[in-house]
Order: C-alpha cells, then sequence, then structure tokens
C-alpha cells in the first residue's frame, strides 16, 4: 500500500473539511545551561546554540521543563518586561511581559508567577524560574544560570 502524502490529507480535508480537524504544537526540548550569565548574554548564547532563552506557554511545557532539566537555584528564561508600555502611567501592565523569541505576549495568557511577583522592583524587568518552575522578576545585570530551548511545530490533522 502507498504512503498518504500530505497532499492527499490536504485534498481531503478541502473536499471534506467535516473529516479533518488540524492542531499544531511546539514540540520544546529545554537545555539547562549552569554558566553564570546576565540576562542579555544568556540570550546570546542561546540563540547561538539553540533557538533562544525558554519559552513556557502552558503546565504541560512547566511538566516538559521539569521532567528534561534539573533547574537549580535560579534560572534566565526567555520573558521579559517592555516598562515603555506602563512606566507613564506609573504602573505595572501585566501585558507588557513578552516572549524573547517573538517579543509577544503569551498565545494564551499562561502565567506562572510566584505569588508577589512581577513588582518590578529596582528595575526587575526579566524573569527566572526557581527549581518549581515559579517565575519571579530580575535586574538583568544577576549572573544566572539558565534554560534555553529548541522546538519544532508539529502540525498534526485528524
Amino acid at each position: 500500500m502507498d504512503k498518504i502524502s500530505n497532499d492527499h490529507i490536504y485534498a481531503l480535508c478541502h473536499y471534506f473539511p467535516g473529516l479533518c480537524i488540524s492542531s499544531s504544537k511546539v514540540l520544546r526540548q529545554f537545555h539547562y545551561i549552569d554558566l553564570k550569565l546576565n540576562w542579555l548574554d544568556a540570550q546570546h548564547y542561546c540563540r547561538e546554540k539553540y533557538d533562544d532563552l525558554a519559552t513556557i506557554q502552558s503546565m504541560e511545557d512547566i511538566i516538559q521543563l521539569k521532567n528534561q532539566v534539573r533547574v537549580s537555584g535560579k534560572a534566565w528564561i526567555g520573558r521579559r518586561d517592555n516598562p515603555n508600555s506602563w512606566f507613564k502611567v506609573k504602573g505595572i501592565d501585566a501585558n507588557s511581559w513578552r516572549w524573547s523569541e517573538t517579543s509577544e505576549m503569551s498565545q494564551n495568557g499562561y502565567q506562572n508567577w510566584f505569588s508577589t511577583a512581577p513588582d518590578n522592583v529596582y528595575f526587575q524587568y526579566y524573569v527566572e524560574i526557581d527549581g518549581t518552575a515559579t517565575w519571579n522578576d530580575m535586574n538583568c545585570d544577576a549572573l544566572l544560570s539558565f534554560v534555553c530551548y529548541t522546538g519544532k511545530k508539529m502540525c498534526f490533522v485528524f
């Protein structure tokens, strides 16, 4: 029997749309790097050797992160604040936090902040995680380990 090609699946879904449901998912591979760098240098390192600093969009990503790496202490992830969006109104805008890779907010609104974070005290515009994968804002000059990731977008048709 011949293999079914993507063209066959496309034609089937195009002519019989009720038969197909498509879904896409990013499969992430996380990498814990035990070097002490500031956030910008960690981002540069991850972009050179992997895709970027870790992006975490769901509890499923947290579980995957915990299964793949052991974070000891604090570690940078790829989340940062854009204080220009809220600084003039002297408040903290929850929607100003962006992912390093896309410069966009969370696609689904997922957040995993420590109970008192973010507080942006002392220019803490960058995010670190601890061993429980809870997020906390931190000054970018802090020297921390970091988590990089590689990701592939997978598409499924049912």
